[in-house]
């Protein structure tokens, strides 16, 4: 038995599920204008994963919201492809800034 599916729809109000789905699209219009204006390739590098980590929250959201616990499973899937990839890049911008010097 998982989490979401333990949490039935009816349990958590329309308005509830309203509001977080707002806030989280006013994160991600942040986390867009933080990716467009930079200045840095690193302050865009943690606005793309501030995003796809917005992207999880929704699919919790979303998850909850419908009682499908297929939406966890794959918030845990991205999760760890996000975390790979973040370190990938990280471990990418230490060696080229270490190549400059």
């Amino acid at each position: 038995m998982s989490i979401v599916s333990s949490i039935s729809p009816e349990a958590i109000p329309a308005p509830v599920i309203w509001i977080s789905a707002g806030m989280l699209c006013l994160a991600v219009v942040f986390a867009l204008i933080r990716i467009v204006r930079g200045p840095t390739t690193p302050d865009r590098v943690i606005g793309v994963d501030l995003l796809a980590g917005l992207v999880m929250a929704g699919l919790l959201v979303a998850g909850i919201a419908s009682g499908n616990p297929f939406y966890l499973q794959a918030v845990l899937g991205f999760a760890v492809i996000l975390f790979l990839g973040t370190i990938a890049i990280a471990r990418y911008l230490n060696h080229a800034d270490n190549d400059d010097s």
